[in-house]
C-alpha cells in the first residue's frame, strides 16, 4: 500500500520520548531536556575532579538541580574567564542530531527499540558508540557529536518503548552499552506479551508472567494495520495502526498523554541516568582532555591556519612561526589557551596534508617543520587548502590564510562560502603585497588583472565570514599577527560589522557598549582619511597612530586597529569616518553574553518538533529562527527585545517577531515574515539591566536560495565499500536548469548522476552521488560531502553538507579485563597525618582478546604508572605497577582498546573502616586468613 507524504510527515513526530519542543502533555520531558541535563551533570562531575587553571575544583553539593545551569557552572569554575556559549553549542549539536533520528529514521525499528528489535537496537548503539570514540580520537568532534546524538536517541527510547519500567527497574540497563554483556532475557518471537486494552490509557496490559519472569519486550509500531504477531504489545498512539490489532492498546511512555503516561516521568529519569552513563563511557574511552574538547567545555577558541608554502613566502612563514609559537607558549595552561589547532599548507600543484591536534606542543612541531619551495606560475591552490582546512577545523574557528599570490582554483568559491556558512568560521586573509611578486614583462599585465581579481575574491570571502582581508608589506607581518593573539581571547563577541560602499554618504555609526564588555577593539579597513571616536560622555578623539585619550591606534597596510582604553564606559559610542573610498568596520569585544542561531523547520503530528535547516533557507517565504542565548542570566534584569536581519551595509532588511520562550529560558523562537533575497547578518538587541543597549551581531553573512535541496545518506559507512547519497531538488518558481556538483574532503572516487536537471513550478528531480571508500581508510575518519546546486540562468545557489563516518569492518565486542594482582602496600588508619611520607603500591593485570590495548591511564590518583606488555595464552596482556602517596589512597585504573571498549579497576589503599567499604581480593584473603588463625589460637 502506498503511504501519502502527509501521512509520513505525521509519523515523523510520533517517535521517541518527544521531540524538540514540549508537546502533548504539558510538562513532558523531551530528548533535548534529558540530553542537556546529563551533559550538565557530567560536566559538574568533571569540575569536581579536574582542577581549573588556578588549581581549584568545585566542592560537592555546589548546586541543586534547579541551579545547575551552564552559566552557573562556568561562572563558578572559571570565574567569568570562559563563556559557556561553546559548551551550549556542542550540546545543541548533540540534541539536534538526537531529534533528527525521528526525522530521518522514522521507520527504522532498531533505532527506536520498536517491534522487539532489542538485539538490533543494542547493536546500533554499540556501532555508534565505537564511531563516537574513533571520531574523537581523529579530532573529528563535529561528527562525534552527531553520532552521539543519534546514539542517545535510541538509548533513551529503550526506557520509553520497552517494559523495563513496568518490571520495576528504577536504574539503567547498563548492559546496553557493554559489548560483552547480554541485554537481558527477551520474549520469544511467538510468545504473547500483552493483553488487550479497552481504553487509550491502560496501565496493566503487559502479561503478569512476562513481568514476573523479567522478560524484555517492546511495543510494535506501524502506520499500516499489519506486521504485529498476535498477542504482542503495541507502541500505541494515534498513528500506530498496530494498536487496533490483538492485543489492542499500547505501552509507550513518550509523554504525559501516552498509554503508559503514569511511568513517563520515571522513564525519563532513568533515561537521563542512562544518558549520563553513556557520556561517562565516552569519557573513559577517550580520556579527560579529549572529552573536554568533545563538549567544548574548555574551549575559548580554536586556531587554524592555511599557509602558502611557495618560495616567496619564506620571510612570511618565518614570522608566522615566530608569532604562533610565542602565542601558544604565552597561553599554555591559562584560560585563554586554544583548545584545538588546525593547519593546511598549500602551493601549486599540491596542498595538504591537514595537521590537527588538541596538543599545543605537537602543533608547535607542525609549525616548526614547515618548509617552502616551488610554486611554478603565480597563482596557487589557496581555496583547495582552505576547503581542506574548513572541513577539518572546529566550528566557529578563527582561520588565518597567509599568501602573496592570486588563486588558481576560483571555481571553489561557492564551496568555500557554503563551508563558511555551515561552520560559522571567521576567515581572515593576510596578504603580503601579492602584486610585488616579480614576473616577466610579457606576463605583467595579465598578472595585474589576476591580482586585482584575487584581492576582490579574498575580500568578499573575508566579509562573508566576518573576517579581514589585509594587504601589508612583508616587514609588517610579524607585528600584524598580533591579531592572532586577540582572536584566541575567551568569550570573543561581535558587536557590529558592516561595509560602506557609498563613502559619499557620510553618517555617524553608533556602537552600543554594555556593562558585560571588556577589551573592545575597532577594525577599520580601506584606508579612511579620518576617524573620530566619541565616548558616551561626549569626549572625542581623532584617531592617529599611537595612544590618545580614549584609545590606542595602529595601522597596518589598509587596516587600522583601534583599541579602547580600559575600563570602558558603557553606553553609546559614536564613530565618524571620512573616506573617499569604500571601507569596512568591525567592532568586537569580550563578554559572557553571546548567542547562536539556526533556521529551523517544523515537522507535524501529535508531537510537533523543530529541526535545524542544514543548508540555505528558502528566499521570500516565512521562516523561523531559533536563538540560543548564553550569559544573560548572569546580569540581573537584562533582556532581549528584538532581532533583525541586516545587509552587509548595515541596512535593516527584515525585523523578526519574538514568538515565545521554549522549554529553556535561554532559547527563543523568532519569526521572519520573508527571508531576504540578498545576503544578511543576524543582529540581536536587548538591554543589559543597567540602562544600556545590548547588541550582538552574527559573524557570518548568510544567504537564501530559490530551490529546496534535500539530501539523505547513511551516517556510518564501511571501509573498502561503496555508498551513495541521494538528493531531491524542488522548485516553486519558473522552469530553471541546475548543475549538480559533489565534492568530498577525502578525495574519494565519486560521481553524481544526473549532474544537470531542469525543473519547473512545483516539480522535483532526484539523483544520487556515489562514493568508494578505500580499504586503507582509518576508522573514525569523517568524510565531509558537499552537494551543490547552481543555476547559470538565475545565479541561484544551494548546498547541503553531510558528514559520514568511516567504520572498520572488524568488530571487537570484548572489553579489556582489569584485575588487581596484588596490593603490595596499603595505608594505615592514621596515615592522614603524615600521608605524604607514606606510599602505597599495587600491581594489576590487564588482558584483551580483541583488537588490543590503545591506552591505559589513571583517574582520581596522582601516582606514577609503569606498564609492561607480554604475550600470554590469554591474549595481549599488560602488567601495571602503580605507586602513590597515602594522601591519594584511591585510584581508578582504566584500560581502553582500539575501538573504545573499556575495562576498569577501582582500588582503595586504606583498610576497610565499615562494611560499606571494599578491599581488593588479595587483601581480603589475607585478612580472612589472619582472622582464622587468630580464632584457632583463641579456641585452642
Amino acid at each position: 500500500m502506498r503511504v501519502s507524504m502527509a501521512g509520513i510527515l505525521l509519523v515523523l513526530s510520533s517517535r521517541g520520548i518527544l521531540s524538540f519542543l514540549t508537546s502533548n502533555g504539558k510538562g513532558s520531558v523531551t530528548h533535548k531536556m534529558m540530553t542537556k541535563t546529563a551533559a550538565l551533570r557530567i560536566t559538574y562531575t568533571m569540575f569536581q575532579q579536574i582542577p581549573n587553571f588556578e588549581g581549584n575544583v568545585l566542592p560537592p553539593n555546589s548546586f541543586t538541580d534547579v541551579e545547575l545551569t551552564a552559566e552557573n557552572l562556568f561562572q563558578a569554575y572559571y570565574g567569568g574567564t570562559i563563556s559557556a556559549c561553546s559548551f551550549n553549542q556542542a550540546v545543541s549539536d548533540i540534541t539536534s542530531a538526537n531529534i533528527f533520528v525521528d526525522y530521518l529514521y522514522v521507520f527504522s525499528a532498531a533505532r527506536h527499540f520498536d517491534s522487539e528489535t532489542l538485539v538490533e537496537g543494542k547493536a546500533k548503539i554499540l556501532e555508534l558508540l565505537t564511531s563516537v570514540v574513533q571520531n574523537i580520537r581523529q579530532d573529528n568532534f563535529s561528527s562525534a557529536r552527531k553520532n552521539m546524538g543519534r546514539l542517545l536517541h535510541t538509548l533513551q527510547d529503550f526506557y520509553s518503548h520497552s517494559n523495563w519500567m513496568e518490571m520495576g527497574f528504577r536504574s539503567p540497563n547498563s548492559n546496553i552499552i557493554q559489548p560483552d554483556r547480554d541485554i537481558g532475557t527477551r520474549a520469544a518471537k511467538d510468545e504473547e506479551t500483552c493483553s488487550a486494552c479497552s481504553t487509550s490509557v491502560c496501565r496493566n496490559n503487559i502479561l503478569d508472567n512476562i513481568i514476573s519472569r523479567k522478560v524484555l519486550t517492546t511495543g510494535y509500531f506501524n502506520i499500516l494495520p499489519f506486521g504485529k504477531p498476535r498477542g504482542k504489545c503495541s507502541h500505541g498512539g494515534l498513528l500506530d495502526a498496530t494498536r487496533l490489532r490483538d492485543a489492542k492498546g499500547g505501552i509507550n511512555k513518550d509523554s504525559l498523554s501516552s498509554p503508559h503516561s503514569h511511568l513517563h516521568k520515571k522513564a525519563a529519569e532513568v533515561a537521563t541516568e542512562a544518558t549520563l552513563e553513556a557520556f561517562a563511557r565516552i569519557r573513559d574511552s577517550v580520556g579527560d582532555k579529549l572529552f573536554l574538547r568533545f563538549l567544548n567545555i574548555n574551549s575559548p577558541s580554536s586556531l587554524s591556519f592555511a599557509i602558502d608554502t611557495t618560495g616567496s613566502m619564506s620571510d612570511d612563514i618565518s614570522a608566522v612561526k615566530q608569532r604562533t609559537i610565542a602565542i601558544i607558549d604565552s597561553k599554555q595552561g591559562t584560560p585563554q589557551e586554544p583548545s584545538f589547532y588546525t593547519m593546511v599548507p598549500f602551493n601549486d600543484p599540491g596542498f595538504g596534508p591537514v595537521y590537527k591536534t588538541t596538543d599545543p606542543v605537537l602543533f608547535k612541531k607542525y609549525i616548526s617543520a614547515l618548509t617552502v619551495g616551488g610554486g611554478g606560475d603565480t597563482p596557487e591552490l589557496c581555496l583547495s587548502g582552505l576547503q581542506l582546512l574548513l572541513t577539518n577545523a572546529a566550528p566557529n574557528s578563527e582561520v588565518f590564510v597567509f599568501t602573496d599570490a592570486p588563486v588558481k582554483d576560483e571555481y571553489l568559491k561557492s564551496t568555500i562560502l557554503a563551508l563558511i556558512e555551515q561552520t560559522h568560521s571567521r576567515v581572515s586573509f593576510l596578504l603580503t603585497n601579492p602584486s610585488l611578486r616579480r614576473r616577466r614583462r610579457s606576463n605583467r599585465r595579465r598578472f595585474v588583472r589576476a591580482t586585482s581579481s584575487a584581492l576582490e575574491l579574498y575580500d568578499s570571502l573575508a566579509k562573508a565570514s566576518g573576517g579581514l582581508a589585509v594587504k601589508i608589506s612583508k616587514s609588517e607581518i610579524l607585528e600584524l599577527t598580533s591579531i592572532i593573539d586577540e582572536s584566541t581571547s575567551g568569550a570573543l563577541v561581535t558587536l557590529l560589522q558592516f561595509t560602506n560602499d557609498r563613502p559619499d554618504l557620510q553618517k555617524p555609526v553608533i556602537c552600543h557598549v554594555d556593562v558585560s564588555l571588556e577589551n573592545v577593539t575597532i577594525y577599520v579597513s580601506g584606508n579612511p582619511n579620518n576617524v573620530i571616536i566619541t565616548d558616551p560622555k561626549g569626549v572625542n578623539q581623532t584617531v592617529v597612530e599611537g595612544s590618545g585619550s580614549l584609545a590606542t591606534a595602529k595601522s597596518f597596510g589598509n587596516l587600522q586597529i583601534i583599541r579602547l582604553h580600559s575600563p570602558i564606559k558603557p553606553g553609546d559610542w559614536n564613530l565618524q569616518i571620512r573616506s573617499y573610498r569604500a571601507y569596512s568596520v568591525r567592532v568586537s569585544g569580550q563578554s559572557l553574553i553571546d548567542f547562536s542561531f539556526n533556521f529551523v523547520e517544523a515537522f507535524e503530528g501529535p508531537h510537533p518538533g523543530l529541526i535545524p535547516i542544514t543548508g540555505r533557507p528558502r528566499a521570500g517565504i516565512k521562516a523561523t529562527l531559533m536563538i540560543s542565548l548564553t550569559g544573560l542570566s548572569i546580569y540581573p534584569n537584562s533582556s532581549i527585545i528584538g532581532l533583525s536581519l541586516v545587509d552587509i551595509n548595515g541596512r535593516t532588511l527584515e525585523n523578526g517577531t519574538i514568538l515565545n520562550e521554549t522549554e529553556s529560558a535561554e532559547t527563543y523562537l523568532v519569526e521572519i515574515e520573508s527571508v531576504p533575497t540578498i545576503s544578511f547578518f543576524v543582529l540581536l538587541r536587548g538591554h543589559d539591566g543597567s540602562g544600556n543597549v545590548l547588541q550582538r551581531q552574527s559573524t557570518t553573512l548568510n544567504s537564501a536560495c530559490n530551490v529546496t535541496l534535500k539530501v539523505e545518506g547513511d551516517d556510518i559507512v564501511l571501509s573498502g565499500q561503496e555508498f551513495n547519497v541521494s538528493y531531491t531538488l524542488t522548485l516553486e518558481g519558473p522552469s530553471t536548469t541546475y548543475d549538480l556538483v559533489v565534492r568530498n574532503n577525502q578525495n574519494f572516487i565519486h560521481q553524481i548522476s544526473p549532474s544537470r536537471v531542469t525543473i519547473g513550478v512545483n516539480t522535483s528531480a532526484q539523483g544520487s552521488a556515489y562514493f568508494f571508500v578505500p580499504n586503507a581508510t582509518e576508522p573514525g575518519v569523517t568524510v565531509t560531502i558537499t552537494i551543490e546546486a547552481s543555476s547559470a540562468e538565475t545565479g541561484d545557489f544551494s548546498y547541503r553538507i553531510l558528514q559520514v563516518t568511516v567504520r572498520d569492518q572488524v568488530e571487537d565486542l570484548s572489553s579489556p579485563n582489569c584485575t588487581i594482582a596484588q596490593l603490595l602496600k596499603t595505608c594505615s588508619f592514621n596515615s592522614s597525618a603524615n600521608c605524604s611520607r607514606e606510599p602505597w603500591n599495587m600491581e594489576a593485570r590487564i588482558t584483551d582478546r580483541g583488537t588490543g590495548i590503545a591506552n591505559i591511564y589513571t583517574r582520581l590518583g596522582n601516582g606514577s604508572l609503569e606498564t609492561r606488555e607480554v604475550e600470554t595464552g590469554e591474549g595481549n596482556t599488560t602488567f601495571v605497577n602503580y605507586t602513590a602517596s597515602c594522601c591519594f589512597p584511591e585510584v581508578e585504573l582504566i584500560a581502553v582498546d582500539l575501538v573504545g571498549n573499556v575495562g576498569k579497576c577501582v582500588v582503595k589503599a586504606e583498610p576497610p573502616r565499615s562494611t560499606g567499604q571494599c578491599w581488593s581480593q588479595p587483601a581480603i584473603y589475607r585478612t580472612v586468613a589472619s582472622c582464622l588463625l587468630l580464632c584457632l589460637l583463641i579456641f585452642q
